[in-house]
């Protein structure tokens, strides 16, 4: 009864995927979300450019740390094992999985090397190789990656002058805020005067004793107050009665 379960399951899940094959992608997009999530790296994505005549990539897939990754040959392998170009520590990834190839006055390709979970960009299976587009998604095994490419560039026009002022200003209202903070800390806090160690020098017992409030000072205050701290004055001064 469960193999049979299990099997009817399995069939319901294979006419869904059939239909809706993007569906299996967003769910693992998702699930590959969630789990990076919890670890606090972003989503895998690779962003691929030319400067000088030189291909590189950009990606996040190397200890979610963003790095601009250049190559010799233009070929970037992606796997398990360590000695790829970008290693990728999942169960579900090929020891070498696939490969970014750049192709000169084509573009970037995937290149499945004949992995065990495969590799896909669009919810397609890649046999060979694929020429990427910008915005693609590429799933390699589980892993969910977004691509992205950059073949032109251009120069923008100057921002405003007042908006620059703007931003100046700012920049230097915090600078000067910040340097002041710091002149503030560094500022040394004088050291308590040293106790002179002659004995002589300590005043009288007597004079350590608390005095009454003066009487100009008493006069600023009502007749209840002025009566208040008469009575709580002498009342320390004088011991008090036993029974």
């Amino acid at each position: 009864m469960e193999l049979e379960n299990r099997l009817g399951l399995y069939q319901v899940f294979l006419r869904l995927y059939e239909h809706h094959r993007s569906l299996l992608d967003d769910i693992l997009r998702l699930e590959n979300v969630a789990n990076q999530s919890l670890r606090g790296t972003a989503p895998g994505y690779v962003q691929a450019g030319i400067q000088q005549g030189q291909p590189y990539l950009i990606t996040n897939l190397l200890d979610g740390k963003t790095q601009g990754l250049f190559q010799p040959e233009g070929v970037w392998l992606v796997g398990r094992d360590r000695r790829v170009n970008i290693p990728i520590r999942e169960q579900c990834m090929s020891r070498i999985h696939a490969a970014i190839h750049y192709v000169p006055n084509e573009g970037f390709y995937l290149v499945d090397l004949g992995s065990t979970n495969g590799s896909f960009v669009n919810s397609e299976p890649v046999f060979e190789r694929q020429l990427l587009k910008d915005g693609d998604q590429i799933r390699l095994g589980s892993v969910a990656i977004s691509f992205f490419t950059c073949p032109t560039s251009q120069t923008l026009k100057s921002a405003p002058p007042e908006i620059l002022a703007k931003i100046q200003a700012m920049a230097a209202k915090q600078d000067n805020a910040l340097t002041t903070a710091a002149s503030t800390a560094d500022v040394e806090q004088p050291l308590p005067a040293e106790k002179s160690k002659d004995t002589d020098s300590f005043p009288p017992l007597n004079s350590l004793k608390e005095e009454p409030p003066s009487e100009s000072s008493l006069s600023q205050l009502s007749s209840s107050v002025q009566s208040e701290i008469l009575d709580r004055f002498f009342s320390q001064q004088m011991p008090a009665e036993r029974n």
